[in-house]
């Protein structure tokens, strides 16, 4: 299975401190296996924190 994160920087190591405390389902690492979800995420992370990286 193929997971992804809609991050707008590279992760090299999950490190949960961090993860944001109040989100959905509480403070967690969050992954989809829908590459589309992630790439929407990803951008709208770049929107409000900066720019998206490679």
């Amino acid at each position: 299975m193929r997971l992804y994160h809609g991050s707008n920087v590279v992760i090299e190591s999950i490190n949960l401190a961090m993860c944001r405390p109040y989100k959905d389902f509480g403070k967690g690492f969050y992954l989809t296996d829908i590459k589309e979800q992630a790439k929407q995420m990803a951008k709208r992370v770049s929107r409000i924190y900066g720019v998206l990286q490679s």
